[in-house]
């Protein structure tokens, strides 16, 4: 199961405020391989980035001291917006997403 990241953002509506909580996953692409003798070379697949779960919050202004119950789902066509939002696309790719587990220390 690959490891869940997340992503937040706000964006104002009229002088509103509106916080985004995205959880996702994400999943490096491929480089494009050149051609070879018996291969005229493939095509690269671009980074995937699938989001799990969009809640939103117009209550509160600030992500640091926002209250969690002030969360809710995201409607489908928000949801829509964001999964096909380049510069968020774009965001995302850029951040570091290598996991690294955390180490148990037995005694």
């Amino acid at each position: 199961m690959p490891a869940t990241h997340f992503y937040e953002t706000d964006f104002q509506i009229g002088s509103k405020t509106v916080l985004v909580f995205a959880e996702y996953t994400f999943s490096h692409g491929s480089p494009a391989s050149g051609p070879t003798f018996y291969s005229g070379g493939e095509p690269g697949d671009p980074d995937e980035v699938e989001f799990v779960k969009i809640e939103l919050n117009t209550t509160d202004t600030d992500a640091k001291t926002a209250k969690a119950e002030n969360y809710f789902p995201a409607p489908d066509w928000v949801r829509d917006i964001i999964a096909n939002d380049e510069d968020i696309y774009l965001e995302i790719c850029s951040q570091h997403h290598d996991y690294y587990p955390e180490y148990e220390y037995g005694d």
